[in-house]
């Protein structure tokens, strides 16, 4: 099962050390992280490990009902963690990020919050990445998921989510349109308040945004820091990337260094700070 939820993007060396779980956007799959199967040491090290998180109803899980809420989807991401953990010989020195970008962002945050809440200060994630998507208390500009079957195959092309193929081969849309429609109902309902809030309270956290990106302005990701506690949101990182919303998959390199290079300007800020004397 855990197979079937986890599935290596690109791997280098026998130990991983590095490891990075993705958790993608509305309507993601493994085809549109074909990019990220063509990293090199010039952008990971050696002994890096990355994942895709494969939710229910797309490639090797299709036959499974997609999932139409993003608690749901982190439930389902969280169970595979766990065990995957416990099956999992992880060195001592092993650095996992869980990054979720757009719906993977939610995603990635309800299952980080779990993570805390089952390993305590302990978690084995130590930094997550929220990437492309608009704080929890804020709604999404763009809903599709009331929309006729063409308006939302248009709507999905015109966002870059969607393949021309699908209004080209009406066939294939009582294959894919179940998956895509239950993504964007999760996505789309996934608003909470913030007054009752639950907090990052270990996690190291950045905040990305894309600098060209329509979807989820900078603003808008910013916000997120009001989910983050006081003890770790002084060292937060927050910062852009280039590119319009797909960023993600389509300078996976340029992402990928660009985070790497404020988590080691942060520790480095870190290891430099003087601690006042008592």
């Amino acid at each position: 099962m855990i197979d079937q939820v986890f599935k290596t993007l690109y791997q280098s060396g026998s130990h991983a050390e590095n490891i990075w779980i993705v958790c993608p956007f509305a309507g993601g799959s493994q085809s549109a992280f074909k990019s990220w199967t063509k990293l090199d040491s010039e952008t990971l090290p050696e002994n890096s490990l990355v994942m895709l998180a494969t939710y229910p109803g797309r490639d090797q899980r299709m036959r499974e009902r997609p999932l139409s809420t993003i608690s749901d989807l982190a439930d389902d991401i969280f169970d595979a963690f766990v065990r995957w953990e416990n099956q999992t010989q992880l060195p001592p020195n092993a650095n996992i990020r869980l990054c979720g970008h757009s719906m993977g962002a939610q995603v990635a945050f309800e299952v980080c919050t779990q993570l805390e809440e089952y390993y305590g200060s302990e978690t084995p994630v130590k930094q997550i990445i929220l990437s492309g998507c608009h704080a929890p208390h804020l709604e999404s500009r763009r809903k599709l998921s009331h929309l006729s079957d063409n308006d939302f195959i248009d709507q999905l092309i015109e966002i870059g989510s969607g393949s021309p193929v699908l209004k080209q081969n009406p066939e294939l849309l009582p294959i894919f349109l179940p998956m895509l429609r239950a993504d964007f109902i999760a996505t789309e309902t996934y608003v909470k308040k913030l007054d009752s809030a639950p907090e990052l309270n270990f996690t190291q956290c950045s905040l990305v945004f894309g600098e060209c990106d329509p979807e989820a302005w900078e603003s808008e990701v910013k916000e997120w820091e009001s989910w983050i506690c006081p003890s770790i949101k002084a060292s937060t990182q927050f910062f852009g990337v280039p590119g319009d919303h797909f960023y993600l998959t389509t300078t996976p390199a340029v992402f990928i260094q660009t985070v790497v290079q404020h988590s080691l300007n942060n520790i480095f800020v870190s290891s430099n700070t003087k601690i006042p004397a008592l």
